[in-house]
């Protein structure tokens, strides 16, 4: 369905208005998607609305793909023009194989013979003329307006490859405008035949593209899954994914480049999963209808988009890795990554009103907690706040232990976080190793039992949740997943790009507020001042920490939320 016809005025601006489809509806806290333009201007609405329209045609694909409804769908991301220019031919293709065939109901067979009146191959009248009606629209349209008119046309047609188009894609204009071109040329074929001339374009099926392959892989998979039985194989070459982490580890080292134990562990526990899921060792064995199952597997985990891409980026690196040592002929790449839906990855700061929403739950009310294990017991008290008031991420909040919390060395005046690689601990960069300063109202009003309690019982963390289950991973996946229901059903907060990272978000730009510089905003946050934008070109010794500027900053900040927070006391 064109766009366009979710666009209503109200009043004197316009909104776009959806109803939530009934195969996702479950995934949705409301019954339909509706959203203010923000403009008047009639122009300005169908270009914001196009671009709202595709958030959420992203957001939808996204729920089919957990729920394992889309299957069949084929990922584009890594497409050239040349296999969409492929794919318009195929379009034009199908046009006249549909107008062939329908001429070829009505023949007689005595047309396969001399003199045969060219009348007996015509089409209906009323089909004839929408067909010259069709022509003179076409012919006067823009490729823009082509793009708003005919789009849900093409699509209904290229979906029965299990390609669905998107407006965000960067050949979308081009690819119409080719629809276009292939239209007004199957019309031109129409009418040739009309006039006596029965040439043929190629059979759709003889159109080479992307899609062929992919679909015969994924009616194999699909096959596989019915019947039970595991996907094809390919040959064994008598080596592991395990031998290819030593192999890049080395490659990495030979190239001086940084190993983290945060990446290598993020590669092990993407092994163990593939494997788990596969059923297979052996490198030479892995195919590509294997990787495409495992990223399907992992949508119906609960996992979200980039998360899946990750962790079959982590396998892929590793076959490529295979190949560069010459142990396999050819690694498996494209055609595999799901594309991010635009707007997911970009996350935004709740606003003042919602963090007093938040904050005056039940649970930050004197601890009336959840019983979920995925709330993880005094982290769904713990968590929230101490990334609001200090930008931690998650897993470096559960890492924080008994020997990570306290005095600064330097000013044991200042109590701080220290977020650290030491002990085992994990970090997804040197730059994140830093001090950041604890908020007074966590230390004195509860943060200080949490932490001598640890100390007493011997814990590496504070959180005895994490001492029962050490995998960051999975305890981060968990609590996010809760803090999202969390969001949406106690506080009524359902806007995708408001989630737990964004409290971290709230803190930057809290910091800012307060006087905070760039660099400072960095320093607690653990950015590299360089950052990659700056890696070229004359390089500088990093600014010096000034922790007694930072503990200002941080105590500076304005919680109005934290003069309400009850602590929760044994």
């Amino acid at each position: 369905m064109p766009f366009a016809s979710h666009l209503v005025k109200r009043g004197e601006t316009y909104h776009y208005v959806r109803r939530i489809p009934n195969d996702v509806a479950d995934a949705f806290p409301l019954s339909r998607v509706q959203r203010s333009l923000r403009t008047k201007d009639r122009a300005t609405a169908y270009q914001t609305g196009a671009r709202v329209h595709a958030e959420i045609e992203a957001q939808f694909a996204a729920a089919r793909r957990r729920k394992g409804a889309t299957l069949d769908l084929l990922p584009t991301d890594d497409w050239t023009w040349a296999n969409w220019r492929a794919l318009a031919e195929w379009l034009k293709s199908t046009l006249a194989d549909e107008d062939w065939r329908a001429r070829l109901k009505n023949l007689p067979g005595a047309a396969f013979g001399e003199g045969v009146p060219h009348n007996c191959f015509w089409r209906d009248d009323a089909i004839v003329r929408a067909h010259i009606e069709l022509q003179k629209r076409l012919n006067g349209m823009t490729v823009a307006a082509y793009a708003e008119e005919r789009f849900a046309f093409a699509q209904s047609l290229v979906r029965r490859l299990g390609v669905a188009l998107s407006r965000s894609s960067p050949y979308f204009d081009r690819f119409m405008a080719a629809c276009l071109k292939a239209e007004i040329e199957y019309l031109g074929v129409f009418f040739a035949r009309e006039g006596g001339k029965m040439e043929e374009l190629p059979h759709p099926d003889t159109i080479e593209g992307r899609w062929r392959q992919a679909a015969e892989q994924a009616v194999q998979e699909k096959v596989a899954r019915i019947l039970g039985s595991e996907l094809p194989k390919g040959k064994a070459v008598g080596r592991t994914l395990d031998q290819c982490l030593e192999q890049w580890r080395g490659d990495r080292d030979l190239a001086h480049k940084r190993v983290t134990e945060h990446g290598l562990a993020a590669k092990r526990n993407a092994i163990a999963a593939f494997q788990g899921h596969a059923k297979v060792k052996d490198i030479g064995e892995i195919t590509r209808a294997q990787l495409v199952s495992f990223r399907d597997w992992l949508f119906k985990q609960g996992y979200e988009t980039p998360t899946v891409n990750k962790k079959v980026g982590q396998i892929t690196t590793l076959l490529d890795t295979a190949q560069k040592a010459g142990w396999i002929d050819s690694a498996i790449s494209g055609g595999i990554y799901i594309d991010v839906p635009a707007g997911t990855s970009e996350r935004e700061p709740f606003e003042p009103a919602e963090l007093d929403r938040i904050f005056t739950q039940g649970a930050f009310q004197g601890g009336a907690l959840s019983a979920s294990d995925k709330a993880g017991g005094i982290l769904e008290f713990w968590l929230p706040l101490i990334s609001v008031a200090s930008g931690l991420i998650s897993t470096e909040i559960l890492q924080l232990g008994p020997d990570t919390v306290g005095p600064h060395p330097d000013h044991p005046q200042i109590i701080c976080f220290n977020v650290t690689n030491a002990g085992g601990r994990s970090i997804k960069a040197f730059a994140r190793k830093r001090y950041v300063p604890v908020r007074t109202e966590l230390w004195t009003n509860g943060l200080m039992e949490i932490v001598e309690n640890a100390r007493r019982q011997g814990w590496k963390t504070l959180w005895p949740a994490t001492e029962v289950n050490p995998d960051l991973t999975s305890l981060s996946n968990m609590f996010s997943s809760f803090w999202s229901d969390f969001l949406r059903k106690q506080v009524g907060i359902g806007d995708p790009k408001k989630t737990l990272y964004s409290l971290r978000h709230n803190f930057r730009d809290a910091i800012a507020t307060a006087g905070g510089a760039d660099f400072e905003r960095d320093q607690l946050m653990g950015h590299s001042e360089q950052g990659t934008g700056r890696k070229y070109g004359a390089k500088r010794t990093p600014r010096a920490v000034d922790i007694i500027r930072l503990n200002d900053l941080v105590q500076k900040v304005s919680w109005l939320f934290l003069q309400s927070v009850r602590w929760p006391r044994n």
